[in-house]
């Protein structure tokens, strides 16, 4: 064989090899992540199954591997490994509160760093929907569930939920009381509320909240309860007002206490969806806030911030709320032995403009 023609060969091996070399074509393996990233197969096995169990730094370093090769685990082999199906759920009365969205972000954000995913659904507060839910969710094996359910005094509703194959945080909520829990002290921030309202001159002060069996609203009518004592004033039943917390219960139950024969001068709306009927209602009425009502909202949010005036709000970190619910999960499936854990954080005043000194005249309009 020629010189020239050895070279030719050459050139068409060489040639071959650049289009389908086998390491080329090759799929980047767990080996090869746990090279890149100096640490042993066990502790990329952990980190792709999302065992809390591994130092924040590794975590990264192997997560940076993995995105660094392109290095994508098989998630059908992983979940019958681990059977697991690397799911959680959250379930709310309703995701157009965007209040509420904000905790769902905080969790989604919390736990997606471990490989998990999240599934949402709304119950709109009904009880018969919430055991279907949580039936469901039974059925496609999730490995846990956040709820803010709509009874604490349910009966079945509370079995379910004690007798449930993965664990459960309670958002909001303090029963079944065995359950992990993140919850917010309403009752510090109504409370605020209440004695600011009473320094300013009010005597008739309203609260309007929900369903009186949920943690919220007993939280809230207790520092309401608390307010009036420390200022030595008089609790009028006829201005506490708590029914449902759907959107509508704002309205129609301010039309109610501003049709009384004497009227609040200024309402706590305990709830985060209220204020929109809260402002219908006193619009209808003929009122101006805050020379003719004072109103103090349940809940920050993009209205009570954009109206003129803004909203004086109770306020509290949905954040950390979300991040703690991901993380007592995490930790529950890791060991679930572990003793009740439970998260409350303080709600609190933030004074805008829609609270003044009352006017006397107020019993008068309408």
């Amino acid at each position: 064989m020629s010189i020239e023609s050895k070279g030719n060969m050459t050139r068409r091996t060489s040639a071959a090899a650049d289009v389908a070399s086998p390491d080329d074509e090759r799929k980047p393996s767990i080996r090869d992540v746990a090279q890149l990233a100096d640490v042993s197969l066990g502790t990329v096995s952990r980190v792709i199954n999302a065992h809390p169990n591994v130092r924040e730094d590794t975590r990264k370093r192997v997560k940076a591997a993995i995105v660094e090769l392109g290095y994508v685990p098989n998630m059908v082999a992983q979940s019958m490994r681990s059977n697991r199906s690397m799911t959680f759920a959250c379930v709310m009365r309703d995701f157009t509160v965007p209040v509420l969205s904000l905790f769902v972000d905080s969790m989604q954000k919390e736990i997606e760093g471990f490989g998990f995913s999240l599934m949402v659904a709304s119950s709109y507060h009904d009880l018969k929907r919430e055991r279907e839910l949580l039936l469901g969710f039974q059925q496609r094996r999730i490995d846990g569930l956040v709820i803010a359910t709509s009874s604490e005094e349910d009966p079945a509703l509370l079995t379910m939920l004690r007798e449930a194959q993965f664990p459960i945080v309670l958002l909001d909520r303090e029963l079944p009381a065995e359950l992990d829990s993140v919850s917010v002290n309403h009752a510090a921030g109504v409370r605020q509320a209440v004695l600011h309202l009473a320094d300013l001159g009010h005597r008739r002060i309203a609260i309007i909240s929900g369903e009186p069996g949920v943690h919220p609203t007993q939280s809230r009518l207790k520092g309401f309860a608390d307010a009036f004592k420390e200022r030595g004033l008089t609790l009028e039943p006829e201005l506490i007002r708590h029914a449902t917390f759907a959107r509508d219960a704002g309205y129609t139950e301010t039309r109610h206490l501003l049709e009384l024969d004497k009227p609040p001068t200024a309402i706590v709306a305990g709830g985060t969806s209220l204020l929109p009927g809260v402002m219908q209602a006193t619009r209808e009425r003929g009122l101006v806030i805050p020379q003719d009502l004072s109103v103090v909202a349940g809940a920050d949010s993009d209205v009570a911030l954009l109206a003129t005036p803004a909203f004086t709000v109770v306020r509290w970190n949905h954040d950390q709320l979300g991040k703690a619910a991901g993380r007592f999960l995490m930790e529950r499936l890791d060991n679930p032995k572990l003793p009740r854990r439970r998260l409350t954080v303080d709600a609190e005043l933030v004074m805008r403009g829609s609270c003044a000194s009352p006017r006397r005249t107020v019993a008068l309009r309408g």
